[in-house]
């Protein structure tokens, strides 16, 4: 493969790694305000909750208690749909790190091969430095041995 199509094959492979992590920031993002959002009606409920066992104990009407656990109703089913969400959030934040990886892996596999191709290069180089290097040592050599049956 050469060089220059290489090197555009791991940018490319860069910069959709770098997109799908952001992608995946941004998942995890929304997964972490979705678990807050869940935290906070799960706190409300237990405080409701508390609220409606001390005015039980002080005496509460019908319509009161009834309106309580409406509410809480209101809440339980709030919490469920929180949950259901951060699941679903979850699933997809999982799914994105998948595609990171396999971006990620896609651009290691162009780095490896780029740094084998540089290796392979540079070998190539040492090859034809050694070989001018023979070269000119035996031409030297033979000048040598030429000047000497002359007599110089």
């Amino acid at each position: 493969m050469n060089t220059i199509a290489l090197a555009q094959l791991t940018e490319q492979a860069e910069r959709a790694r770098n997109e799908a992590a952001q992608l995946l920031a941004n998942e995890r993002q929304n997964k972490q305000k979705i678990a807050a959002q869940l935290q906070t009606l799960q706190g409300y409920r237990h405080e409701y909750r508390i609220q409606l066992q001390r005015q039980l104990l002080n005496g509460l009407a019908p319509a009161t208690i009834a309106t309580y656990q409406q509410f809480l109703r209101s809440l339980d089913h709030a919490i469920n749909q929180a949950q259901q969400a951060l699941q679903q959030q979850t699933n997809k934040a999982d799914q994105v790190q998948q595609l990171w990886i396999e971006k990620q892996q896609r651009l290691q596999s162009f780095t490896t091969l780029g740094e084998r191709q540089q290796q392979v290069i540079r070998k190539q180089a040492l090859q034809r430095e050694q070989k001018l290097a023979d070269e000119l040592t035996t031409t030297m050599y033979a000048r040598r041995l030429q000047l000497a049956k002359e007599g110089v």
